[in-house]
C-alpha cells in the first residue's frame, strides 16, 4: 500500500472514529472510509460500494442500536491492510440483532406499500461487501465487521 507520503508501507493502518448517535454523522464515516480506500488504490465503483455500506451500517447503529440516544456513541474502526480494508461499526445499544437470521432481498412492492425507505440496510451491506459478520460488540451492543478486498 502506498501511504500518504508515497511510501510503499505494508503495515496495517488503523483509524478510529467515535461518533455521536445523531443522523448526519454517518457522512463523517463515509468520507473517512472513502478517502482511505482511494489512498489504498480502490477504484471508483468499489469506493461507492464502501460508502453505501458504511452509511447503512452507521445509520443502523444510530437508529436501531443506540435508538438516537445522544449519550451513546458509534465506534467505527477502519483497518487498512495491504490487500483489503476491514471496517468495524459498533453501537452501545441493547437491542441485539438475530445473528443467525438471513436477510432476504427486500421487495420493492413492500417498500412502496410502506412508503418508507427502511429495510434495505443489512441486505445492501451483504451485497456490497466481500465479507460481512454480525457479532456482539465489547460494549454489549451490536457490531458489524465488513471486509472489502482490493482488486489488483
Amino acid at each position: 500500500m502506498t501511504g500518504p507520503t508515497g511510501d510503499n508501507d505494508v503495515a496495517e493502518r488503523v483509524i478510529e472514529l467515535r461518533l455521536p448517535s445523531k443522523l448526519g454523522y454517518e457522512k463523517v464515516a463515509m468520507d473517512t472510509a472513502s478517502s482511505l480506500a482511494r489512498r489504498m488504490g480502490f477504484g471508483p465503483d468499489r469506493v461507492e460500494a464502501l460508502r453505501t455500506a458504511m452509511a447503512e451500517a452507521v445509520t443502523n447503529a444510530i437508529e436501531h442500536g443506540n435508538a438516537h440516544d445522544s449519550e451513546m456513541r458509534v465506534l467505527v474502526m477502519l483497518t487498512a491492510k495491504s490487500d483489503e480494508l476491514v471496517v468495524s461499526v459498533a453501537d452501545q445499544g441493547r437491542k441485539q440483532l438475530d445473528q443467525g437470521s438471513t436477510t432476504p432481498a427486500p421487495r420493492i412492492e413492500d417498500a412502496l406499500a410502506r412508503q418508507d425507505k427502511g429495510g434495505w440496510g443489512i441486505w445492501l451491506i451483504r451485497e456490497l461487501m466481500d465479507e460481512v459478520e454480525f457479532t456482539t460488540a465489547p460494549s454489549g451492543g451490536n457490531q458489524v465487521r465488513m471486509v472489502i478486498h482490493l482488486e489488483r
